[in-house]
């Protein structure tokens, strides 16, 4: 789903009401953390993982951390719980065999470049991934789950939506009581600039615990004339089914495209044929992100949702972190003390 606008403020009506269901998850997830059985892993996990419900930017981090391990002659597999598909058993995605459907759309998104491997188990998906001669595991989402122990967590957050009204589930974003996460917390990544009212406070706290923050930008990859591939005159119609449509939309305007028209959809959205026919229809180039496009890959022949995927654009976005060196000597130190010392994260 979108985020709800109410989860950006403490007094809108829909968070005082839902407030007393905050106060039974508060109960539900301390029990999970302190009742829950620790698996400990024989290899180095890191966890991309985020404080708040709906879209951070994990996806492009967790890709950014891929590419940086794999130039320091590591070998990362990336451990996905696979959101939105319906594999359960742990496997190795293949994007010539597997849909979104089965898999989730970022796991089939990732797997383009890079051994992902899907289940409702990671510490079996985590074991499957070594057999196949993984030496480091990036593990997608799941901070909040204590199953499995990590090495190290970095927290992504967006600078423009922050911690929200820094309410709990389902009465504002948080999936978890802030004083519980800051002490597993590693290091802080605000993506974008820090606008957000919470974050003065939330950056404080994190230096106050002795944690790094750091600074990140998710920008496109190429500019608007390649991603049209030469044609049209940068007149687009941009389609999206993800948490924060707001922010393809402005990825766009910064690239100087003109906007004739903008179809949202909700988050991890099933495209069907009659929705696919309806954006055809309109004539408009069409253009949408990669998580998209991963949802009509592999769409039947013929189908409209196939045409779809054959013609609209995709616009591939990348993250670039500030002071990236200095990240990746606090991942690589924390690497190294787990192997040596057998160091976890607990909970």
């Amino acid at each position: 789903m979108a985020e709800p606008q109410f989860w950006q403020s403490r007094l809108h009506p829909i968070s005082l009401a839902l407030a007393p269901l905050s106060l039974i998850y508060r109960g539900l997830e301390a029990a999970n953390r302190k009742l829950a059985h620790t698996q400990h892993p024989g290899k180095p996990v890191i966890c991309i993982g985020n404080l708040t419900a709906g879209g951070a930017g994990k996806t492009p981090t967790v890709q950014w951390l891929a590419e940086k391990l794999a130039a320091r002659d590591m070998r990362p597999a990336i451990l996905s719980r696979g959101y939105g598909g319906n594999t359960k058993s742990p496997l190795k995605v293949d994007t010539a065999r597997h849909r979104s459907a089965h898999v989730g759309d970022e796991p089939l998104m990732l797997a383009a470049d890079w051994p992902v491997y899907v289940g409702a188990d990671r510490m079996q998906s985590l074991r499957l991934a070594v057999q196949d001669g993984a030496d480091v595991m990036i593990k997608d989402d799941g901070f909040q789950n204590p199953s499995l122990a990590h090495h190290f967590n970095l927290i992504v957050v967006d600078g423009e939506t922050g911690l929200g009204n820094q309410r709990l589930l389902p009465s504002g974003p948080m999936r978890q009581p802030l004083d519980a996460a800051l002490q597993k917390l590693d290091a802080l990544l605000v993506l974008g600039a820090p606008t957000h009212n919470s974050l003065g406070f939330l950056m404080d706290a994190v230096e106050a615990f002795g944690k790094p923050v750091f600074y990140g930008q998710i920008t496109p990859t190429h500019t608007k004339k390649a991603a049209l591939n030469g044609n049209g005159a940068g007149k687009v119609h941009g389609f999206c089914g993800i948490a924060k449509p707001q922010k393809f939309r402005a990825s766009l305007e910064a690239q100087d495209y003109e906007i004739v028209g903008f179809t949202t959809f909700a988050d991890h959205h099933n495209f069907t044929d009659t929705e696919a026919k309806k954006l055809l229809d309109t004539g408009d180039t069409l253009i949408t992100t990669q998580k998209d496009m991963a949802r009509l890959h592999g769409a039947p022949t013929g189908s409209a949702r196939a045409k779809l995927a054959d013609t609209a654009h995709v616009l591939p976005v990348k993250l670039t972190v500030e002071n990236d060196a200095a990240l990746m000597a606090v991942i690589e130190a924390a690497i190294a003390d787990g192997q040596a010392n057998r160091l976890y994260k607990s909970y």
